[in-house]
């Protein structure tokens, strides 16, 4: 009877968890059907940008401003920093981690880094970019393939895409108001 009664009050205080808990597992498992990489390798890549946000947190100050994208092992690094030891330091952290096929150093040199309204600015940007690839009328074309970084009004193009998808994607978000340079680190089907 205790065993049930103890049963029953767990259940009820993660009652309100279970929703959240089986939404996240339903969202990850969503995405993974829909990526063109395998389970496991959508895996690696989650670990290898969390690696190395860790490993550049720790060697750099906290003044600099990076963003870190990993798609099928190509590791794609934006934002500001204020020196050129800061965005060697930066690459190096990322190319020595496991899994690491190649290193895309996109970092900018700034005096000052930028404030926090010019992150909102870009933060936008990015989900204006995003809702753009909605709009694109392409047979087999799926938008959560394409995975979208911006940083200094610079928009960031990561997935596995066929050129066809590439060029319409790149063509759809050039041409956005605000953008000022599109980048595509592409992986190619055909």
């Amino acid at each position: 009877m205790k065993n049930i009664l103890l049963l029953i009050l767990i259940t009820a205080t993660l009652s309100a968890c279970a929703p959240v808990l089986i939404g996240s597992a339903i969202v990850t498992g969503v995405n993974i059907a829909h990526d063109r990489r395998s389970a496991g390798q959508v895996l690696d890549d989650k670990i290898i940008t969390a690696s190395v946000k860790n490993e550049i947190r720790k060697s750099l100050e906290d003044d600099s401003r990076i963003k870190v994208e990993s798609y099928n092992g190509v590791v794609l690094l934006a934002g500001e920093v204020k020196t050129t030891d800061d965005r060697i330091h930066a690459e190096d952290a990322a190319a020595i981690k496991d899994g690491v096929v190649k290193v895309v150093n996109e970092l900018k040199l700034v005096d000052e880094i930028s404030k926090l309204g010019r992150r909102s600015k870009d933060s936008y940007l990015g989900s204006k970019a995003k809702a753009s690839l909605l709009k694109i009328d392409l047979a087999g074309f799926d938008p959560t393939r394409v995975h979208i970084t911006t940083a200094n009004r610079e928009v960031y193009l990561m997935g596995l895409v066929s050129r066809n998808e590439a060029d319409a994607v790149v063509e759809r978000i050039r041409h956005l108001r605000g953008v000022e340079r599109v980048v595509k680190i592409f992986e190619y089907t055909d």
